[in-house]
């Protein structure tokens, strides 16, 4: 789990639960680890450059309260607009020094765009991240049962009536009670679980096939149409890019040393 960064060409609404964002073009949009969420372009095709920022690497350069400057947000709950417009434009600038020199081998531009993006970071995570996810407190035993069996068993074939069965409720009820609690669908849930598995499977250099058998995705095709709609880069090009990241700490690189 992790922060996302991102800055779009295009106004996004991303929508957490029942509340909406607005998110301007150019805007820097940073999303908090375990925020159940989606994304709609205002206009297509759109495009979004993007970065992944796990727990161990913000750690490494989240700096101490007070060190640095801490840019102005507008936060709704997990989903943050940074109100400086520079922040954008630095943010795309980090991008492209940590992505063009990486494809051509020029090392002293990969080093200086890495130790720019460290000191930018510092301003764009919070200094604080939290370090496990947390099941909300709903006070039905039936919800969180229908929740840790989502948790559980993503990666197993799972379906509306079976999630019903399961707590003795019809599968409209399921649908209607879970939404209501958390604000996202059993079905949201589940692909949530799926695509963030099956992301860290192909960070870590597993093949694309392998991760989708493994995440619980019906095919290769339907992990490549998910991955797509909610990373804005393909399975194989995210995998290659992850193998290339020095950014992170061995510790933090899934299982890539380098």
């Amino acid at each position: 789990m992790g922060f996302t960064l991102s800055v779009s060409d295009v106004e996004l609404r991303v929508r957490t639960g029942n509340h909406v964002t607005v998110v301007p073009p150019g805007t820097l949009l940073r999303i908090a680890p375990h925020v159940w969420h989606s994304v709609q372009a205002r206009t297509a095709p759109w495009r979004e450059d993007a970065l992944y920022c796990s727990f161990d690497v913000a750690r490494c350069i989240s700096p101490l309260l007070g060190e640095t400057r801490i840019a102005r947000v507008e936060e709704n709950t997990g989903v943050s607009v940074f109100l400086d417009a520079a922040a954008g434009l630095e943010f795309l600038e980090c991008h492209r020094l940590l992505y063009e020199p990486t494809s051509t081998g020029n090392q002293e531009d990969v080093a200086a765009g890495r130790d720019l993006l460290r000191r930018r970071l510092a301003q764009w995570i919070p200094p604080l991240a939290p370090a496990t996810a947390q099941v909300p407190e709903i006070g039905d035993a039936r919800l969180d049962r229908l929740y840790e069996l989502i948790a559980s068993g993503f990666h197993q074939r799972m379906t509306l009536d079976s999630l019903a069965e399961a707590v003795g409720w019809h599968p409209v009820h399921v649908h209607r009670r879970f939404r209501a609690a958390w604000g996202f669908t059993p079905h949201e849930m589940l692909v949530g679980h799926r695509i963030e598995y099956a992301r860290d499977l192909i960070a870590g250099g597993a093949r694309v096939t392998y991760a989708a058998h493994a995440a619980g995705f019906a095919d290769q095709s339907h992990l490549h149409k998910t991955f797509l709609s909610t990373y804005a880069v393909l399975p194989g090009d995210y995998r290659r890019l992850a193998a290339l990241d020095a950014l992170q700490p061995p510790s933090a690189r899934n299982g890539i040393v380098g």
